[in-house]
């Protein structure tokens, strides 16, 4: 008695051809597919060096959110176009103008330490750096107190220091006053409150004067952490990134166009399949083999 194995199943059969097709393949297109990626990655190596050059500077300065946020305000960017005659580049469009330098201007704030951190982006580093230096000195301008607001802290600056005048003249008679003796115990009691609350008043209006004439004043050295650097490496192109990329995207391209072709030349052997390519090729009004 002789034992008979029984036969694999069909879909056992179906992948085990499946699998020789695939190897079959890949044996056939192995040229292909090793040196077309590699012809590609030369091409992209190549062509690289035709893309412009990318330098990034720099900057550390003590701002905050809001006055960060000015490095793309109209103003600031308006100030920076003017100083590098940037709207002949754009054919005269100032809003052209804008966008453009938008997109070299990047500012982020460290939640830690609270700073800013400006990176401004040139074809060449010592453009870079006074990009980096101008935009900084740019907002810093914009900042300052100017047009109603400038006139209101002079206003007040001219209010305290009347309000300090008059005080140190009070003061100065309180003082000859006690002096002299000419008062009682109740009013020269009286005369040392005042002179203290004269004296404190004196010492805060001068105080608040200080503030607000420093408010009128352009922020300068105080301001920077670090000055616009002088970048030494260019920041793109990545060439070998673009090589990897070009490279690795052409291999999956060619791998799946010779799949798709020995898909379709085994499509065309059968029958069923055949007759379905016609109806395709007939329905995109392709020439149908007859």
């Amino acid at each position: 008695m002789t034992d008979t194995q029984p036969p694999l199943p069909h879909a056992c059969v179906e992948g085990e051809i499946s699998l020789l097709d695939i190897l079959v393949t890949l044996a056939e297109s192995w040229k292909l597919l090793v040196f077309g990626p590699l012809l590609v990655g030369v091409l992209a190596g190549g062509l690289s060096f035709l893309w412009p050059n990318t330098y990034e500077s720099v900057s550390i300065v003590r701002l905050n959110e809001e006055e960060a946020a000015l490095i793309h305000a109209a103003p600031v960017l308006d100030l920076i176009i003017a100083k590098f005659d940037l709207v002949i580049d754009v054919n005269g469009s100032q809003e052209d103008a804008r966008s453009g330098l938008k997109s070299k201007l990047a500012i982020s704030i460290d939640k830690k330490t609270k700073l800013a951190t400006l990176t401004a982006k040139a074809s060449t580093p010592e453009q870079a750096q006074a990009l980096g230096t101008v935009a900084i000195e740019a907002v810093l301008q914009e900042l300052r107190v100017k047009g109603h607001e400038k006139e209101a802290v002079l206003n007040t600056i001219a209010i305290n220091q009347h309000a300090i005048s008059v005080a140190e003249d009070v003061l100065e008679s309180v003082k000859k006053s006690i002096k002299r003796g000419a008062m009682a115990d109740l009013q020269q009691e009286s005369a040392i409150k005042n002179l203290t609350s004269l004296n404190a008043e004196i010492v805060s209006k001068t105080q608040a004067n200080a503030n607000l004439a420093r408010s009128l004043e352009a922020r300068g050295e105080e301001v920077y952490v670090q000055k616009a650097s002088l970048p030494a490496r260019r920041s793109a192109p990545k060439r070998s990134l673009a090589v990897i990329v070009a490279v690795l995207a052409s291999g999956f391209a060619l791998l799946l166009w010779v799949f798709v072709c020995q898909a379709w030349q085994q499509a065309m052997k059968e029958s069923d399949s055949a007759e379905k390519i016609k109806h395709i090729k007939a329905a995109l009004g392709m020439r149908v083999d007859v």
